[in-house]
């Protein structure tokens, strides 16, 4: 039996053909829980396009929400052909009969427990439309995941999960709606992972990407986790919450077990914002010690930003800017706030009548899908790439860049990323490769017939 397991992906930056930079772990990780009968494949669409002519017996498509539609085309033009497609994740979990109208069957829920069962039926021509997953999975015995077949393309292949969920209930996130609580591998078992894994250059095998929403989520298991890690003389980076910065025997242990980088959730400037959202442990007052010590340990910090709560106006959106360099942040991500399905912000927003489609492809944070409180979602879309393009102006890249030069040797590892990263956005925005905001970056407001029905659009597909 031939499988092949394809990671969707769609460009979310103008003229973008590909993403080689993080290579996804679901795909590999998937493939290794199939049986052993079981002739395996992984195709990244951030690397490798669709093949259609692939001569194999089931198809399975990972995807995230914003890909969903794509997800689905992808899945009607397999089907044509006479090739079954499976589905699974958060969105086609959450939405199972949206996704069945593509597919021939939906895992709903975590895959491990459920694949072995799908395969078999599968072989015996009685596969079923819907595999529930009844029971959270301990996360222990998980096998290694399926390396060797992630393409080479990308430049950090690697990647490891520590951790599954969040121990935060952050309104607007969809892992909350997903993975109830923190579960944590068994340490030994992350070591394995970590191990094992041979790339073909100095940077795969060096560099160690964690793919955990909140690697700190539990601060003793890090501790023990980074101890262990300190032989291995690896580089890594991971999400992490600010709070990590209180407790320095964790940040020392991380700065020794070689992080370099961290992505932290700082959302907003508005403490009004973080406490509405579920996050009042981020303290705007504590920011900026925070960030200094991370630096103190050569850790870099690229800050995720959110827009368009209903606390933020035009004027404090435009603060933000000032704001990332006053902080010492070496980079912001910035992102429209986006009401994913499931999550409570949307149910909030739902019964607000405020969500403005539910066109999934727009819900790539990139685009308002719904009506902001204090101006239009046009005028949102319109402060997003003004915002975007200050911040990766030259003059603010330098200052970033530069802030804390002459480095020192020891932290040269995290001035290295800091370089590349700020590089990378700074020549995206000179040569107008902006994010694909309002579809193409155009607005208007229009009415569009999708595969999910009519939908009212904010943008313009022109």
């Amino acid at each position: 039996m031939d499988v092949e397991i394809i990671n969707v992906w769609e460009p979310q930056y103008k003229g973008l053909k590909k993403n080689n930079v993080l290579a996804p772990l679901t795909a590999s990780y998937l493939a290794a829980q199939l049986p052993s009968d079981v002739n395996v494949t992984v195709r990244n669409e951030q690397v490798r396009p669709v093949d259609y002519d692939i001569d194999v017996d089931l198809i399975a498509l990972t995807y995230m929400i914003p890909n969903a539609i794509h997800a689905y085309e992808i899945a009607d033009r397999f089907r044509s052909r006479g090739t079954p497609v499976i589905v699974g994740g958060f969105h086609a979990s959450l939405l199972p009969e949206e996704a069945l109208k593509h597919a021939d069957a939906v895992v709903v829920g975590e895959a491990e427990d459920v694949l072995p069962e799908l395969i078999e039926d599968f072989k015996c021509g009685s596969l079923k439309q819907i595999y529930q997953s009844t029971k959270l999975h301990s996360l222990k015995g998980l096998p290694v995941p399926r390396y060797d077949l992630i393409e080479k393309d990308f430049i950090f292949n690697h990647p490891v999960q520590a951790t599954r969920g969040c121990p935060f209930r952050c309104s607007f996130c969809s892992v909350m709606s997903f993975y109830p609580g923190l579960r944590l591998r068994p340490i030994d078992e992350v070591i394995r992972d970590i191990t094992c894994f041979e790339g073909r250059n100095y940077i795969q095998n060096k560099m160690v990407t964690f793919m955990d929403i909140n690697l700190v989520g539990d601060k003793r298991y890090a501790k023990e986790l980074f101890k262990k890690m300190i032989p291995l003389k690896k580089r890594w980076w991971s999400q992490v919450s600010i709070d990590m910065a209180k407790d320095v025997k964790l940040m020392r242990l991380a700065a020794e077990s070689g992080c370099v980088s961290t992505l932290i959730g700082i959302e907003s400037f508005s403490q009004e914002s973080l406490n509405n959202i579920g996050k009042p442990h981020n303290k705007i007052s504590e920011y900026k010690n925070a960030i200094k010590t991370f630096h103190k340990y050569g850790i870099y910090v690229m800050a995720g930003l959110i827009i368009g709560f209903d606390e933020d106006t035009a004027a404090s959106i435009r603060k933000i800017p000032d704001l990332v360099q006053e902080l010492g942040i070496d980079l912001a991500y910035l992102q429209i706030l986006t009401p994913f399905y499931g999550t409570q912000l949307f149910d909030q927003l739902d019964r607000e009548k405020r969500i403005l489609t539910k066109d999934w492809s727009l819900y790539d944070t990139l685009n308002a899908v719904y009506q902001p409180k204090n101006m239009s979602a046009e005028e949102l879309h319109e402060l997003y790439l003004e915002i975007w393009r200050e911040m990766h102006s030259v003059s603010h890249t330098i200052g970033r860049i530069f802030n804390d030069f002459p480095v020192p040797v020891s932290k040269f590892p995290s001035f290295l990323w800091r370089f590349i990263d700020n590089g990378f956005f700074l020549s995206q925005n000179l040569m107008g490769r902006n994010p694909l905001v309002g579809v193409n970056g155009k607005m208007g407001t229009f009415i569009t017939e999708s595969k999910v029905g009519p939908q009212l659009i904010v943008g313009s597909r022109g």
